[in-house]
């Protein structure tokens, strides 16, 4: 009998220890408990009505899903933390932990200025030519760099955002058609200079001031997208619309490098899946806003096909000129490159 007691009391030890070294790693409880609590920060420019608030609020959302919400993601839109400048630069600091905006933006960072090329004007045949050149090797490679010069780390570069186009007081076919047009363009080196360039006279004039410009004649033309164009009222005192997508742009999610860091590898490969799923949801909308836009004006204005390949051709040298001022010397070499051997 003693023997049998002992047996049984052995068997019952070996099965405890068996128990309790064994884990499930494929169970939902399990996964849970392995994620760290976090509380991620995110400003943006965005507002409310901006189809890429419909993206941010996505990432929030599948971030909370995907880690039980252990990681959770704050949004602040409408600017409530300051401009792209501000938020920019505020993340080394602390001030916040990740921003949503544009390609274009992450150049006002100074060591990040290599992207600068990004938004020259026509100098991309595509959208997709544009985010194919951010996914290659050199494009990669520069995040890395300005990642580390400027503790701001692009962890995903996706998402079509509204291209600027032209309207006129005078139709635009080509490139000759630019000459002596006074156009209403920002405050940019690259643009103001590529205007000069096709012959036109470029001239600043603040955004809420645009509309009386252009219905008093100080200016003939300007440049925004035509959600801006239709939401603006701005075909009210123009009467050509002529689609150029004459500056391109990519949105883009950024995190501080020193949280970035401090994220083990899981964790940060989560991010980047549901920064790349929310991108897909804020390109739908903004596409559908474009298209909506689009139809509408070329209800009440007159619409004309440009020749965008002859302002291609018009710009010769511009790029190799800007070279070193506009953005990191060597840059648009490197955009060159690529696009010799782009397949599309």
């Amino acid at each position: 009998m003693k023997k049998i007691l002992a047996m049984l009391m052995a068997i019952a030890i070996v099965m405890s220890l068996v128990a309790c070294g064994s884990k499930d790693t494929g169970g939902k409880g399990d996964e849970k408990n392995e994620w760290t609590s976090y509380n991620l920060k995110l400003g943006t420019i965005w507002t409310d009505a901006d189809p890429f608030t419909k993206a941010v609020e996505e990432f929030a959302s599948l971030v909370s899903e995907a880690t039980d919400g252990a990681v959770k993601v704050t949004c602040y839109n409408n600017s409530q933390l300051g401009g792209s400048t501000e938020l920019l630069s505020g993340m080394p600091a602390g001030t916040l932990k990740m921003y949503h905006g544009r390609i274009s933006t992450y150049g006002f960072l100074e060591a990040a200025s290599m992207f600068n090329i990004c938004a020259a004007p026509f100098i991309w045949d595509s959208n997709k030519e544009l985010y194919d050149f951010l996914q290659s090797d050199t494009a990669q490679k520069w995040f890395d760099e300005a990642a580390a010069a400027t503790g701001v780390r692009v962890i995903v570069a996706k998402g079509e955002c509204e291209a600027r186009e032209l309207t006129s007081n005078k139709p635009v076919a080509n490139a000759d058609d630019f000459n002596g047009l006074a156009i209403r363009t920002a405050d940019s080196t690259v643009v103001q200079s590529t205007m000069k360039a096709l012959g036109a006279n470029p001239q600043v004039v603040q955004f809420s001031d645009l509309y009386m410009a252009l219905r008093q004649g100080t200016v003939d033309a300007q440049e925004n997208g035509f959600i801006t164009v239709k939401n603006n009222s701005l075909y009210e005192v123009q009467k050509y619309l002529m689609r150029t997508d004459y500056i391109r742009d990519i949105s883009i999610f950024c995190i501080a490098e020193n949280v970035w860091k401090q994220l083990n590898e899981k964790t940060q490969n989560m991010l980047i899946e549901c920064a790349e799923k929310a991108a897909d949801v804020g390109t739908e909308a903004t596409n559908a806003q474009i298209e909506e836009a689009f139809n509408y004006l070329k209800t009440v204005m007159e619409y004309v096909e440009c020749d965008v390949g002859s302002i291609q051709d018009k710009l010769g040298n511009v790029y190799e000129e800007l070279d070193g001022t506009c953005w990191a010397k060597g840059a648009y070499e490197a955009v060159k490159t690529f696009k010799a051997s782009y397949k599309g």
